[in-house]
């Protein structure tokens, strides 16, 4: 299998930094309901390190037969509201 091959198959992970709202996980989630993605996990942790900054940040890792969406999912995710970042890692 060729590195080309191997990274369009390998699980894919997007990390979303937001606004710590209480509708953002289901916003995310209903992203990829709408796209028929299940994902293999999902990690979300609340950040409040500095005064007057509620954060929440979320770890969802695609599966392999997602991985060919997921700048498409990327782009879909930053225009969610709240969303202030994503960044994705094969």
């Amino acid at each position: 299998m060729t590195a080309e091959a191997f990274a369009a198959t390998s699980p894919v992970m997007l990390s979303v930094a937001a606004d710590a709202s209480p509708g953002l996980l289901s916003r995310l989630m209903g992203t990829l309901a709408r796209l028929d993605i299940v994902p293999l996990h999902v990690y979300a942790r609340r950040r409040a390190d500095l005064p007057g900054e509620d954060m929440l940040e979320v770890d969802i890792q695609l599966p392999d037969s997602a991985s060919a969406y997921s700048e498409r999912v990327a782009a879909l995710f930053r225009a969610v509201v709240g969303v202030h970042a994503v960044a994705g890692s094969v």
